[in-house]
């Protein structure tokens, strides 16, 4: 080989190397750090109409000039609900983005219009995408529903309200955390801390709970709208266990295992807290029950739901909604 032809051939080896190390960089794509930005496909669901019972989650799907935050907010027209979907990336798709049907929080969607709109936080001058969605089936809930009140009352319910207070279901006025219908209590007591309570109780026998106490989470939504705050008004629960098995509760040969959430602010508030907690106060000693000592919600008989004010701070106002057993994790609306 001559000398020519060898330099040429060292030539093409160096840069075909060079090349392979350019494709074996690493690091950030210099776009990333400086090209500019542009929506290339802009971010849309994979369809407008959308059961989440029947179809699963609604995938979304768009593409950008870089990798970059985006966020995409969705707002239920009716219920007010709201979720955010967030990442970092140039492709959005359904592996990255996608949305079950499901709420940040109280309320939680319904059958409605959701306004959904995809921002990019840290791309001056970006634009906002916009879109809307329909949902004609909402999410199956995971977990023991004991009741949504959207279906009136239990035949072995009871009920106890202050001469001066409105109690009972209330339907159909969109102020639900989930669904149509939840239980409000309105009235000034002058004299008491109590204001009202309901005892939710299965139609016979117990609410068919699993027997560890462990990983199931007793769940409920909760809204304070006048007399709120930390020392103003609280929920006060009774769970009540058929420790012999005879059918019925007794208080002084029983467990009654009781659990204080004080408000927080107008918002909705989910409680959740684990079953097998209701054993200890709030130090974390053991409290003291009548009856074996062991939370057992396979014998969960009753639910008595109080609500309590303060009385010197004149009228109280609250609703309860959406109590729901779960296994593993507390409640996700």
């Amino acid at each position: 080989m001559n000398t020519r032809y060898a330099f040429l051939l060292s030539l093409l080896l160096i840069l075909s190397c060079r090349k392979d190390d350019k494709d074996m960089i690493d690091g950030p794509d210099l776009n990333d750090l400086f090209g500019p930005f542009t929506v290339i496909q802009p971010v849309t669901p994979d369809r407008s109409v959308v059961n989440f019972a029947a179809d699963g989650p609604v995938g979304f799907n768009g593409e950008l000039s870089k990798n970059t935050d985006w966020e995409i907010k969705l707002v239920g027209a009716s219920t007010g609900a709201r979720r955010s979907i967030t990442g970092f990336d140039r492709v959005i798709s359904a592996e990255n983005g996608t949305w079950n049907g499901g709420a940040a929080s109280f309320p939680a969607f319904g059958l409605e219009q959701v306004y959904m709109e995809v921002h990019f936080p840290n791309e001056p001058g970006a634009p906002i995408i916009r879109d809307t969605l329909t949902i004609t089936g909402l999410k199956n809930d995971e977990g023991i529903l004991i009741t949504g009140f959207e279906n009136g009352t239990g035949p072995r319910w009871s009920f106890f309200n202050q001469t001066t207070v409105t109690g009972g279901i209330v339907c159909g006025n969109g102020q639900a955390a989930k669904g149509n219908c939840y239980y409000s209590w309105n009235g000034t007591v002058g004299w008491d801390w109590a204001i009202g309570s309901v005892m939710v109780k299965p139609d016979s026998g117990t609410f068919n709970l699993p027997a560890s106490a462990s990983n199931l989470y007793f769940n409920m939504a909760f809204k304070a709208i006048q007399n709120v705050g930390p020392t103003n008004s609280f929920m006060l629960f009774w769970f009540d266990e058929d420790d012999d098995g005879d059918g019925v509760f007794e208080e002084n040969t029983e467990d009654r295992y009781t659990h204080e959430h004080w408000s927080t602010g107008t918002d909705w508030d989910l409680i959740s807290l684990k079953y097998a907690d209701l054993q200890f106060d709030e130090d974390g000693n053991p409290v003291t029950v009548n009856g074996n000592g062991l939370p057992e919600p396979a014998k969960l008989v009753s639910i008595n739901v109080f609500f309590l004010a303060n009385p010197g701070n004149g009228n109280a106002r609250a609703y309860a909604d959406h109590l729901i057993f779960t296994l593993d994790q507390p409640y996700t609306p």
